[in-house]
């Protein structure tokens, strides 16, 4: 069974099909959604969403280092083998998800977490950029790239200041352990590029508005790859 750890800020626009996005797979037994004092609609959203699994915590603004110490409050109130990192402007497609979930099921002993890729909008949810394009190095593995399926192993913790935490096991941080890392050829659609609430309300979230892309090369998502909520 997985948890999923959210912690959410003025994401009016795509807080609800990132829930939507996994609540049904029977996989997902709780979700942790905390709002850290959204100016927006996403508090109203996130209440509307009827489901058992949401446990809902409505917290005031926080700081780049309380973010994390919530960050290390949800793993501590873990209780599922794994968890799923789920943030306010993350949707997966059914089948990617499913994908992702069986190979957490049949990983190696020694792994504590998976390596998947992100398709990164840009101008819409239509189009993304090109993984050549993409900056992160995990390991062997380049690109759009992200670690979202975490074990829940003791000792784990996050630590430094958002945006630039780190999961960390044994004193090193996870995208430092290849060894013990597996990737997964499957990816989730990923907003941060694009709109999430009103100007003014995005104005007052940590590291919201530099993101933002007008330009760069796109490729073109086929209509069957779009994520089932966004159809």
């Amino acid at each position: 069974m997985i948890t999923t750890h959210t912690i959410a800020k003025n994401e009016e626009k795509w807080i609800k099909p990132a829930i939507l996005s996994v609540i049904n797979n029977k996989k997902i037994q709780t979700m942790l959604v905390w709002d850290t004092g959204s100016t927006d609609k996403t508090v109203e959203i996130i209440k509307s969403i009827n489901s058992p699994k949401i446990k809902f915590k409505q917290l005031g603004a926080v700081s780049s280092q309380q973010l994390i110490n919530l960050r290390n409050q949800q793993i501590k109130q873990t209780k599922t083998p794994w968890f799923l990192i789920l943030d306010g402007d993350e949707i997966w497609p059914e089948k990617n998800l499913v994908q992702l979930i069986k190979t957490m099921k049949n990983t190696k002993p020694q792994t504590i977490a998976l390596v998947n890729k992100t398709r990164n909008c840009i101008g819409d949810i239509y189009h993304y950029l090109p993984s050549s394009e993409g900056e992160y190095k995990i390991g062997p593995w380049q690109g759009h790239l992200n670690i979202r399926a975490i074990k829940n192993i003791k000792g784990l913790k996050v630590i430094g200041k958002y945006p630039l935490e780190a999961y960390i096991l044994n004193n090193k941080p996870l995208q430092d352990q290849p060894e013990n890392l597996e990737f997964v050829n499957t990816w989730y659609l990923h907003t941060t590029h694009l709109k999430r609430s009103g100007w003014l309300n995005q104005l007052n979230v940590i590291d919201r508005i530099k993101k933002f892309k007008l330009l760069g090369k796109r490729l073109k998502l086929k209509p069957e790859e779009l994520p089932q909520v966004l159809r």
